[in-house]
């Protein structure tokens, strides 16, 4: 039998209770074999301002493996570095795993950038998407999609970087590892 494979893919920046609150329920509803967090070099599709170096990432995102009690890193669009494409990872893990059934986990605003995506139509053919909904109303997807609503958590990881950078409690916003780890390493201070 094939392998499932669930990809979560973000910047990370950081990594926060929103996150884990998708990996959990997506965890839950796939109940995969294996569940990747790919936090990515550079997204061709977002703006990047206070951009972390990768390690810091890395080790946060472990912080919530940890935490999870499930989940791994996958590091190819970090060692891969310039901008990272969706469709170049898919093919990565699909050489990996060939005969794995892909999820790759995407929010309503990405569902709305589709068109966009490098090579979309042939990504199409190697994943099903998981469209998670986080806003009151729920996205109508393609009949190859999923869709899941969770609940709406209205945290960013701008809002979590601005309230570092004022010296703001973050303790509601992301886990307690995360949190002693960008207090610990100075993140977001300036």
């Amino acid at each position: 039998m094939a392998k499932s494979i669930v990809l979560y893919g973000g910047q990370f920046n950081p990594i926060h209770i929103a996150h884990m609150v998708v990996a959990s329920e997506v965890n839950a509803f796939i109940k995969p074999d294996v569940f990747y967090f790919i936090p990515s070099f550079i997204s061709p599709l977002k703006e990047h301002t206070d951009y972390l170096e990768g390690r810091y990432r890395v080790d946060m995102i472990q912080s919530v493996i940890d935490d999870l009690g499930f989940g791994r890193i996958c590091l190819n669009e970090i060692e891969r570095r310039g901008q990272s494409y969706t469709y170049d990872t898919v093919m990565y893990i699909l050489d990996k795993h060939p005969d794995a059934k892909l999820y790759l986990v995407i929010g309503t605003d990405q569902y709305n950038q589709l068109h966009k995506w490098y090579k979309i139509n042939e990504l199409k053919s190697y994943i099903t998407f998981v469209i998670v909904n986080r806003d009151k109303t729920t996205q109508e997807v393609e009949s190859d999609m999923l869709s899941i609503t969770i609940p709406r958590i209205d945290i960013s990881s701008t809002l979590i970087r601005k309230r570092v950078k004022n010296n703001e409690n973050i303790q509601a916003l992301v886990s307690p590892s995360v949190e002693q780890y960008i207090r610990e390493e100075g993140l977001y201070e300036s």
